[in-house]
Order: C-alpha cells, then structure tokens, then sequence
C-alpha cells in the first residue's frame, strides 16, 4: 500500500507585547502557538493484479486493455473526497530476460481511471500521466493494462516492477 501524506505546518504568533521600558516593573512577554495537521492521506490497495499468462498472444504481441480487458489490473485509490490526485507512471519499458538476457519484451503501460468501480467508463492516461477527482465516497479506481511485444522474446524469466506515483494537487 502505498501512502503519502501531506503535512501542513501552521504557525500562528499571538499576544507578541515587547516592552523596553523598566519603570513600569514588566519585561519583554512573546507568546507563540504552533499546531501541526495532517491534511490529506493517500491509501492505495491493489484489487486485482494484472494477468499477462491468460491473455490470447497474437502476432507476437499481447494486448490487455485497461477499458475492456478482463485481464487488467486494478487498485483503489482512498483519500478526501473531491480532492485531485496526480497519477503519473513510467509508460514504456524494456525488460530483458533474467538469467540469460537474450531476449526481450517491449512493454506500453496504459492506465484508466474512474471514481466509480465501472471499468467500462473509465478515463485513459495514454501520456503517462493524469489528474483525477477523487469521488463524492472518498475512492478513486485506476486500472492497469499493457501492450506487450514478445517478437523478440526468448524462452526464460522476464521481471519487472511497475510504478505509479500518486499526489494530491
């Protein structure tokens, strides 16, 4: 899960009284009050992973949708309601077989967001980058699809990480 947390420092100064003067019997008096708040928190859950073993390879490629595709990963974003949030990724990748390192896939990351669990209607992020309002409950649903060229592929182990960033705006 990943977390972000804003913290918003409010210094306020209050009944700062400087007296120079010693005939009256008073000294220099300075009050000061500082509160910390966290403001905003950011949780993120993964639903679903995406599946990259179940989908058809077609031509060399394999392609799972992040608006259509069963296949597609999710997560769900919790954080203020009506706030935005900035979710940025690294959107191509390649990534070279783990013991060997002969062959390789191309990886294109696609994104989509919508602040109701309705895959369908969701918004793509084909730029690698989005911002998006967190709904009226607080949830904001991303889902994570990719275009895989395996052309040059060998048979082997192929890891990668994917990374999303998230922040309010």
């Amino acid at each position: 899960m990943i977390r972000f947390f804003t913290l918003l420092l409010v210094f306020n100064c209050f009944l700062v009284k400087v007296s120079f003067g010693q005939a009256n019997g008073r000294g220099t008096s300075l009050n000061v009050r500082a509160t910390a708040t966290v403001t905003d928190n950011l949780n993120m859950l993964t639903i679903r992973n995406i599946d990259l073993i179940n989908p058809p390879v077609m031509s060399g490629t394999l392609e799972v949708s992040p608006i259509t595709s069963e296949f597609a990963g999710m997560f769900k974003i919790m954080g203020s309601p009506g706030a935005r949030v900035r979710i940025t990724y690294l959107q191509n990748e390649v990534i070279r077989e783990y013991e060997e390192g002969i062959g390789e896939v191309s990886a294109v990351y696609i994104l989509s967001a919508a602040f109701n669990d309705l895959q369908y209607q969701s918004a793509l992020l084909d730029i690698g980058e989005g911002v998006f309002p967190i709904g009226p409950d607080g949830e904001l649903y991303v889902w994570l699809g990719a275009n895989l060229d395996l052309t040059k592929a060998t048979p082997g182990v192929y890891l990668s990480e994917f990374i999303i960033e998230l922040e309010y705006i």
